[in-house]
Parts: structure tokens; C-alpha cells; sequence
């Protein structure tokens, strides 16, 4: 998990506009998804991960957003059991 880490860190800038998550990340994380999982108190995704740009654009702050994302994700061994 590590290595896949980095490499994201390598390939997505470090800043990006929100709805580029699916195109950014092979449709593997959707803007759609992330955006019910903000709403959510169970599985909130911190606020620190998402800056505003204006009134309405949201940007994903990179290192934050998948540090959590990593931090939260199953393994595909785990999740059979």
C-alpha cells in the first residue's frame, strides 16, 4: 500500500479540483462517492482534506485526502473473510 501511495503522490498534483478525482484516479475513487462519504458521520472524510476555491469549486488537498483514504481502505484478504 505503500508504494501505491507514493506513486499517487508522484502522478496527482498536489492540489486538484474535486471533480477530477474519477479521471485522476482511473474512476478507482469517484467524486460522486467522496461526496456522500462528506456527509456522512460514520465514515466523515476531515474537512483539512478539502480547501474552497470561490463560493462553489472544491479543491482536494492530495497528501491529506489519500492519507485518509489509505488509512480507511480494506484489504481484498480482509474483506472475503
Amino acid at each position: 500500500m505503500d508504494e501505491l501511495l507514493e506513486q499517487l503522490k508522484k502522478e496527482i498534483p498536489a492540489m486538484f479540483a474535486a471533480t477530477e478525482v474519477d479521471k485522476l484516479t482511473g474512476n478507482a475513487i469517484r467524486w460522486r462517492t467522496v461526496q456522500n462519504m462528506r456527509c456522512k458521520k460514520k465514515l466523515a472524510i476531515p474537512p483539512e482534506c478539502f480547501l474552497f476555491s470561490g463560493k462553489r469549486k472544491v479543491l482536494i488537498v492530495r497528501d491529506l485526502f489519500f492519507e485518509w483514504w489509505f488509512a480507511n481502505m480494506i484489504s481484498a484478504e480482509v474483506a472475503e473473510c
